[in-house]
């Protein structure tokens, strides 16, 4: 004969899945809808809110991200200050020529902290000594990736200014496809985009992720008036994104499946390469690289004495990273 106590005991577990059961879930309207800039729409912090928002991780902060497609950084930094998103993922140089002109933000967390970056040209241009007198495509001036394009004519010993003609073209996508039609001679293409165009007959002449080189390339910024008037939800969502991180490296499958359809490709070799080159620059901590950061900050002074007053300490509040 079973025991009173045991009875009880079974009565108790099956009201208490039947009252789970039958609580009320939040719905959209209940959730906190916070609005994310990105500089490409396949960019990693896309996909990243993209898998945590199918895997119930902004549920779980009763937080909805709408993930906003801006191409260049300087752009999406205006698109922030004027209040149209709550953060901006945007690349160090950017937020630093905007904080010089007045923005009152905050870099708050690490996304891309390396270059994760190809430079790429035509395919009749094989070494970089052929790339004198060409066209190199940007999005933007004070942009990521006209910092990387100066970066990577550096170390092939041109000058920006007199050996090259620097380009506003638009973002990476947009540039792959000026690349293939020959309105331009070279760029940098996120590496997704550098399989692709290698696959098209074009040459990869830098790695950045070869080089380890340490640079902020893609940051979480947030403005000041924001931070201070609704901190408990700022910290809901880098709650959020630690936990999307997390999923993102520890799923790759889930992951890979998100890359091929962010990137409108069913070639599984170039999402395998985009995920295992993002996965190295994207940090475990969610925290920014200062030495990137710094990295940035010297370029920068060599043309805007502005910069030289400023620290890495003065743009970043790690405050909010659980």
């Amino acid at each position: 004969m079973k025991k009173p106590a045991a009875k009880l005991g079974r009565h108790f577990s099956l009201l208490a899945i039947i009252i789970f059961l039958f609580l009320p879930r939040p719905s959209l309207a209940q959730l906190t809808t916070l609005r994310v800039g990105t500089n490409s729409p396949a960019s990693t912090e896309s996909v990243l809110f993209s898998i945590a928002k199918d895997a119930g991780l902004l549920k779980d902060q009763q937080l909805n991200v709408e993930v906003i497609y801006i191409a260049g950084g300087t752009i999406a930094m205006q698109a922030l200050v004027g209040k149209s998103l709550d953060f901006m993922c945007t690349g160090g140089t950017p937020f630093i020529y905007a904080y010089m002109e007045g923005a009152q933000g905050r870099i708050i967390g690490g996304v891309n902290n390396r270059l994760p970056y190809g430079f790429v040209a035509r395919g009749n241009i094989t070494t970089p000594a052929q790339l004198k007198g060409k066209r190199i495509g940007i999005s933007r001036f004070g942009s990521t990736d006209d910092f990387a394009v100066k970066l990577a004519l550096a170390r092939f010993g041109l000058n920006p200014k007199s050996d090259v003609n620097i380009t506003q073209v638009g973002g990476s996508a947009t540039r792959l496809t000026a690349l293939q039609a020959g309105s331009i001679d070279a760029t940098v293409l996120t590496l997704g985009l550098v399989q692709m165009a290698q696959k098209s007959g074009l040459n990869l002449l830098l790695d950045f992720i070869e080089k380890d080189i340490e640079y902020q390339q893609v940051a979480i910024i947030a403005r000041d008036d924001l931070l201070k008037s609704r901190p408990e939800v700022v910290r809901r969502f880098m709650k959020a994104y630690l936990a999307g991180i997390r999923y993102y490296k520890g799923q790759k499958e889930v992951t890979i499946r998100k890359i091929m359809e962010f990137l409108r490709t069913n070639d599984r070799q170039i999402a395998d390469f985009d995920y295992n080159q993002r996965s190295r620059a994207l940090p475990d901590d969610g925290k920014p690289t200062v030495k990137g950061m710094q990295l940035a900050l010297d370029d920068i002074a060599k043309d805007n004495p502005k910069a030289k007053s400023l620290t890495v300490q003065q743009l970043v509040d790690l405050s909010f990273i659980p």
